[in-house]
């Protein structure tokens, strides 16, 4: 019988238990993806145990996790995020999102890409986006609430400093570690609070040629609940699962060897990211989600 994941892992302190990955449907959201071939990925990937659905308004994917929503919502833990930063603009988006997802609440909402210290203040002003999932929680739109980022580890562990987020999702692979070190900067305060840490950018965006060492040294990291990684085939979802099925501990000398893989591609990425070309893309993530056409920003006084 081919390799099933099960529910292995505490979610912090959230009394829900995840398994060792997630199905980031970013991929399905690619114009050339459809609806047909994402709710095959989907349904696939919930019947060998990926129970953890991740998805946003900007991935495009909602639509078609909404349709699998139809007849699995049950069996599922769903998490999407919200982009405004404003009280109005996350409850108008939040609302957007369960249409698409065809479905009267979502189990995580995440405040997404807190990359700079500007979205943090705007997401937990007085009349800022921790306030609006607040009375979304109270009025039965979601169950927890979470914080997501992708280059300033020291950002979120400040706001796990400043509220109760029930989890973080940040980015945690071989790369981050010789660039943003989440291990020295976050993992230790998310700890300290009891939330869940979500790790993702796991494979590299594709880039890490040892898929499976890659996956081992996420999950292997103190506090770590599960690991969100992109599929968007059959075989993909059958390969990730297979390797988090057999999951064991990095040793010294594999994690030595991915260390070196990785090095050179986080060199190469630093220059090439000076032109906006860098496949590790996040490493160098500034952009201020609260200051989008979208919403009206909060004033922050520097």
């Amino acid at each position: 019988m081919s390799a099933m994941l099960s529910p292995v892992r505490a979610l912090g302190a959230t009394g829900v238990t995840v398994p060792l990955v997630g199905y980031g449907t970013a991929p399905l959201g690619k114009p050339d993806i459809s609806r047909e071939h994402a709710v095959h990925c989907l349904n696939h990937a919930i019947d060998r145990g990926i129970t953890y659905l991740d998805t946003s308004p900007d991935y495009g994917s909602e639509p078609h996790v909404g349709e699998v929503m139809r007849t699995r919502r049950g069996e599922v833990f769903l998490a999407t995020k919200i982009n405004r930063r404003s009280k109005a603009g996350v409850l108008d988006e939040l609302k957007e999102s369960l249409s698409k997802l065809q479905t009267d609440h979502v189990d995580l909402i995440q405040v997404h890409a807190v990359n700079a210290w500007a979205d943090l203040e705007q997401a937990l002003a007085p009349d800022g986006a921790v306030a609006a999932l607040e009375q979304a929680r109270d009025e039965g739109l979601v169950r927890f609430i979470g914080i997501t980022g992708h280059a300033r580890p020291a950002i979120l562990g400040q706001a796990l400093d400043q509220y109760p987020f029930d989890t973080v999702l940040v980015a945690l692979g071989a790369a981050d570690r010789l660039v943003t070190s989440p291990e020295t900067f976050l993992l230790p305060r998310a700890a300290a609070r009891n939330a869940g840490v979500i790790a993702m950018k796991v494979l590299g965006h594709g880039e890490f040629a040892s898929r499976d060492l890659a996956l081992r040294y996420s999950l292997g990291l103190p506090g770590v609940s599960l690991a969100i990684i992109g599929l968007k085939t059959p075989e993909e979802i059958d390969e990730i699962v297979a390797q988090a099925a057999a999951y064991r501990p990095l040793e010294e000398g594999e994690l030595g060897r991915l260390i070196d893989e990785v090095r050179p591609l986080v060199e190469r990425d630093a220059n090439e990211s000076q032109e906006g070309k860098g496949p590790l893309f996040w490493l160098h993530d500034t952009k201020v989600m609260g200051w989008e056409k979208h919403d009206e920003p909060v004033l922050v006084a520097y």
